[in-house]
């Protein structure tokens, strides 16, 4: 963070992927026309997390995860957020019912930072409870709930279909959210539940998965949703269990955004994810290694700064 200003652009190979990587020196405030969206690296040696900021022209901030509760997660958000001089959030959108997307919900809430909006589909709680103790934990996701009543923030579910426009010609589309069970999928994990967003924004556009796994990316990738997306935030951090290449094939990305720390995107469970980006020449940049990454979109094109 701090002021920086792009200088190159170049492409490092790291095992099995091409990482693109641009030096720069350019502000974290966003200026001028057109979207910045930046992924925030708050992942650290093996724990990962998601935690992603878009920023508007005319001031509004849209921010989709948090990262874990603590110091690398919503505390690093809550200091991006400060060094930037961002005193608000617009809307806060949680993908789905995992600590390392939701957790630094609580940072942000014992921070200054104003919330107006906040989207979180409450899971149910069978479903949560069959990943006990290891992923979904639904007393304490009750308790991040109540913190959020007890501040009087507005706290509203995504559906599929539903549209936010920030600005005129800017839009964020729910493509896909469910809770557990689809007629067309049958019953789903929690990871399964991300609601699956799309920004778009002239001819550019921006595909958000979550942690989508197989199950639901299969059944995505089989329909006419429109998928496509010139930049893609790679689901469940880059790891085995991520959606597979046929949801992939389907994004037809130009370049992927991978929220994961380095031992574990250089580790076995990234080996799938790593030789198909690689195999198709589709630059990858990585958190844990590239640091926060921002991409400057305009309506015709765009530009990405990384830290290191």
């Amino acid at each position: 963070m701090g002021s920086r200003g792009y200088r190159y652009m170049k492409y490092l190979k790291i095992g099995f992927i091409t990482i693109g990587l641009l030096i720069c020196f350019q502000s974290a405030a966003h200026a001028g026309p057109g979207v910045r969206y930046t992924m925030l690296n708050v992942s650290s040696h093996n724990l990962v997390g998601d935690a992603h900021l878009i920023q508007f022209a005319d001031g509004q901030v849209y921010v989709i995860d948090t990262g874990n509760e603590g110091v690398s997660g919503g505390g690093k958000l809550v200091s991006y957020l400060k060094e930037a001089k961002i005193e608000k959030i617009d809307k806060l959108f949680i993908s789905h019912a995992h600590r390392d997307h939701y957790g630094g919900l609580i940072d942000l809430m014992n921070s200054s930072i104003i919330i107006y909006e906040i989207y979180f589909n409450l899971p149910d709680r069978a479903a949560c409870d069959q990943e006990r103790p290891w992923g979904c934990d639904y007393d304490h996701i009750m308790k991040v709930r109540g913190l959020i009543q007890g501040r009087r923030l507005k706290m509203t579910a995504m559906r599929t279909g539903d549209i936010y426009q920030p600005t005129e010609d800017v839009k964020l589309q729910v493509l896909f959210v469910q809770k557990g069970w689809h007629p067309n999928i049958g019953k789903t994990d929690i990871n399964d539940t991300s609601a699956v967003m799309k920004l778009i924004h002239g001819n550019q556009s921006v595909l958000f998965t979550g942690d989508l796994n197989w199950k639901a990316g299969d059944y995505l990738a089989g329909r006419t949703f429109e998928l496509k997306a010139d930049i893609f935030k790679v689901p469940h951090h880059g790891t085995e269990s991520a959606a597979s290449n046929y949801f992939f094939k389907a994004v037809k990305s130009k370049v992927a955004m991978v929220p994961s720390s380095a031992p574990v995107w250089l580790g076995d469970r990234s080996r799938r994810i790593r030789e198909y980006f690689h195999s198709n020449k589709i630059p990858v940049y990585i958190s844990g290694l590239n640091g926060d990454v921002s991409i400057s979109i305009l309506k015709d094109s765009y530009r990405v700064y990384a830290d290191k």
